[in-house]
C-alpha cells in the first residue's frame, strides 16, 4: 500500500484492493493546524513516517461502526485521539475521546449526520475550504466514476437514507472522498444528483416544508437575526435559489443592500413585516409579492417590527458567486466570489499605488 497525494491541497489517501468485495478501501490524511486521519487502514511504517513528517494528526476520525480498521493503532502511534459518531458509540470496539454529533467541527471538517444508513451514526466530514466531502459508507465509488449506495437491504431505511444523501449534494462539492471504491476529484456534485435521481423510490426534486433544517443566526446585541432554511441546493436547484426565513418580533434579517446580478423576489407566506427601501418604508404583509431589480432602486431590507413571527420565501437568481451586494448606509461592496467586502470611499485613482 503506498501513499498517495491526490489533486486537492492537503490530502493523501492509501488504498488498498478488496479481492472479494471488486472495490478499494480507502483512508485518508488531511493536514490541517488540527489534522485528522479519517478511517485508516492498516499502515505500513514508511506510510506512518510520511504521516508523522507532514504534521501528523490531532484526531483520528471513524465515520461510521464498521470502519474502526486500524484506527486504535493509528492513534496510539500518532499520539492522536479517536473521534467516532455518538449514535455509533455502542456498537464501538474500545474507547472514544470524543462524541461527534451533527453541525459540530472537528479540524478543518464540519459533521454532517445521515440517516437510514447501514449504522445509525453515519457520518460524512465537509471541508468546505476544499470543497471536498469525505464518506464512510454511505456512497460506494463503484464503478469507476459513478455512485451508488449499499444494497438496500443492508441499509435500516434505504428511502430516508437516499433523501438523506441531499444533504451532501446541497453541499455542493466538487470532490468526494469515499471510503470505498473509487474516489471522485472534479464533477462530484453532478455525479451525486445522478445516483440520486436515478432511483424511482424517491423523488429527490421534492422537498416538504416539515423536513426543512432550521438554522438561527443573531447579531447579538444588535437587531440582526432571523431563522432560514435552504430549499433550492437540497433538492437540485442550481440556477435558482430559494429559502424560506423566519423573523421573529424585533428582528431585521440583513443591511440595506441591492444586487448587480442577482434579481431577488420575496413572497410573505405568512405574518407582517416593514419593507425599508430608497423610496421609504412600507408594510408587507401575507400573501404579498415583493420584487427587488438589480439596481439601487432594487435595496430593500426587513424587519419584523410586529408582535409575531413572519415567514417569507425568498427566491433570487443564483450567479454562480459572480454577484456584486451594494450596501448603502455603510457603502460597502461585497465581491460575492471572493467574499470580499470593500468600501466605495475614498475612489482611488488608477495608478495609485503603483511603483513608478
Amino acid at each position: 500500500m503506498i501513499r498517495q497525494r491526490t489533486v486537492i491541497e492537503g490530502i493523501s489517501m492509501w488504498s488498498r484492493w478488496q479481492p472479494d468485495r471488486g472495490v478499494h478501501f480507502n483512508g485518508f490524511h488531511v493536514r490541517a493546524p488540527e489534522a485528522i486521519v479519517v478511517d485508516p487502514l492498516a499502515l505500513e511504517e514508511d506510510d506512518l513516517a510520511a504521516v508523522e513528517a507532514d504534521g501528523g494528526a490531532a484526531w483520528v476520525v471513524i465515520t461510521n461502526r464498521d470502519h474502526e480498521r486500524a484506527s486504535r493503532a493509528i492513534a496510539q502511534r500518532l499520539g492522536a485521539k479517536i473521534a467516532a459518531p455518538a449514535a455509533d458509540l455502542p456498537l464501538a470496539r474500545g474507547p472514544v475521546d470524543r462524541e461527534l454529533r451533527d453541525g459540530e467541527t472537528i479540524g478543518p471538517a464540519r459533521v454532517i449526520a445521515l440517516e437510514g444508513m447501514k449504522s445509525p451514526g453515519e457520518i460524512a466530514l465537509h471541508l468546505p475550504g476544499l470543497r471536498t466531502t469525505l464518506l464512510g459508507d454511505a456512497l460506494w465509488g463503484d464503478p469507476p466514476g459513478s455512485l451508488r449506495m449499499l444494497p438496500d437491504e443492508r441499509l435500516i431505511d434505504a428511502k430516508r437514507a437516499a433523501l438523506s444523501l441531499r444533504r451532501i449534494w446541497a453541499l455542493q462539492p466538487d470532490h468526494l472522498l469515499v471510503g470505498d471504491g473509487t474516489c471522485i476529484f472534479g464533477g462530484a456534485t453532478a455525479a451525486i444528483g445522478a445516483y440520486l435521481t436515478s432511483r424511482a423510490d424517491v423523488y429527490a426534486n421534492r422537498i416538504n416544508v416539515d423536513e426543512l433544517e432550521w438554522e438561527s443566526w443573531n447579531d447579538d446585541p444588535g437587531r440582526y437575526g432571523g431563522s432560514s432554511a435552504e430549499i433550492g441546493l437540497r433538492i437540485g436547484a442550481r440556477r435558482l435559489g430559494y429559502h424560506l426565513v423566519r423573523l421573529a418580533p424585533g428582528q431585521i434579517w440583513c443591511p440595506l443592500h441591492w444586487h448587480e446580478f442577482d434579481e431577488e423576489l420575496f413572497f410573505v407566506v405568512d405574518g407582517d413585516a416593514v419593507l425599508r427601501t430608497p423610496r421609504g418604508e412600507h408594510a408587507v404583509r401575507r400573501g404579498d409579492f415583493v420584487a427587488f431589480p438589480t439596481s439601487p432602486a432594487g435595496a430593500h431590507q426587513l424587519r419584523n417590527d410586529g408582535d409575531r413571527e413572519c415567514t417569507i420565501l425568498m427566491v433570487a437568481d443564483n450567479a454562480d458567486g459572480d454577484d456584486v451586494c451594494h450596501y448603502p448606509d455603510s457603502r460597502k461592496v461585497l465581491i460575492s466570489r471572493d467574499r470580499l467586502i470593500l468600501r466605495q470611499e475614498p475612489v482611488l485613482d488608477y495608478f495609485d499605488g503603483e511603483p513608478g
